[in-house]
């Protein structure tokens, strides 16, 4: 019962704008939650027919330590009985706005899916200004992902039935569930992803209106073998930086002043590139680029992983 309620968690609203979205739906051998973006919903054996404040009720499941006893009670309330234990949790008793799985089932590669969320999700966008790069896009043979800093695209294999922005909720809850859907429910307005123990997660989807990223990401380069050293002194000047947390490049070293006689220098013998990066960003790329052309700065300097291309924008000096 706790793997059910807690399987459903993050669809609970954090703040109580309206009851019904902080609490769960009990009916039909099922528990659903919505908080007005997503809908979670997974089996349940309970044969109760309520409306529960969902966080006091998972609570209360996880101060059970023997056999658990759900009951209504005459007050309206569910009461949680284990043992010596007992609680009751308030219901609500009006109509609830639960949303439930709609649309047409797509032809599609659940496991790329699922494979191109799992790459992409650390370089989603939180910028408000620009709510199209707050998910992640998928357009044709591919899926994209841009936190205004990085650009990337990821390589599906074949071609997406539809064109979708999936928000960086819903990604947070398909990789908290862990494994890839077994089926795919399409409107132009939601998604829905069911699992294979009958459990569903539905979700809003973003506008789709994205800029032309071609222009960036088709532009002539010459990448060559990342230098992982690179990495390593990110780690090792990190601590020397200013707020801005910025790393400049010379010829052969990589320093947190643009003057290499003041701040931290590490050295990187052979290092044939100059620039200036954010040191976050630039974390952000390894596992991810295998080679890259730094010469194109202060233009985006291009990378290329396994089935992915992106670009990273450096700061002008």
């Amino acid at each position: 019962m706790l793997t059910s309620l807690k399987f459903c968690q993050g669809s609970i609203a954090k703040k109580d704008f309206l009851p019904a979205l902080t609490h769960f739906r009990i009916e039909k051998g099922t528990v659903r939650g919505f908080n007005g973006m997503i809908a979670l919903s997974s089996p349940i054996n309970c044969d109760i027919d309520c409306t529960p404040e969902a966080i006091p009720l998972i609570k209360a499941i996880q101060n059970c330590k023997e056999a658990i006893t759900l009951y209504m009670t005459d007050a309206g309330r569910l009461a949680v009985k284990s043992g010596s234990f007992r609680v009751f949790i308030n219901c609500i008793h009006e109509v609830t706005p639960h949303a439930e799985p709609e649309g047409e089932i797509l032809s599609l590669d659940c496991k790329a899916l699922f494979d191109a969320v799992s790459t992409l999700n650390p370089l989603i966008g939180n910028d408000a200004s620009r709510p199209w790069s707050n998910g992640i896009l998928f357009r044709g043979k591919s899926a994209y992902a841009t936190n205004n800093i990085i650009i990337c695209e990821y390589w599906l294999g074949s071609v997406f039935p539809v064109e979708m922005n999936i928000p960086q909720a819903a990604i947070d809850e398909i990789l908290r569930i862990g494994v890839p859907p077994v089926k795919v429910q399409y409107t132009e307005t939601c998604l829905t992803l069911h699992y294979e123990n009958g459990s569903w997660l539905r979700t809003q989807l973003l506008d789709n209106k994205w800029p032309d990223i071609g222009r960036i990401l088709n532009a002539d380069s010459n990448p060559v073998n990342f230098d992982n050293r690179i990495f390593e002194g990110l780690e090792t000047i990190k601590p020397f930086c200013d707020k801005r947390n910025t790393v400049y490049f010379t010829l052969g070293s990589m320093s947190t002043c643009h003057d290499p006689s003041d701040g931290a220098v590490f050295n990187v013998e052979g290092m044939d590139f100059q620039g200036c990066y954010s040191i976050p960003m630039l974390q952000l790329l390894k596992g991810l680029a295998k080679t890259i052309d730094h010469t194109l700065y202060p233009s985006p300097a291009l990378f290329f992983g396994d089935r992915l291309r992106g670009a990273i924008v450096g700061i002008r000096t």
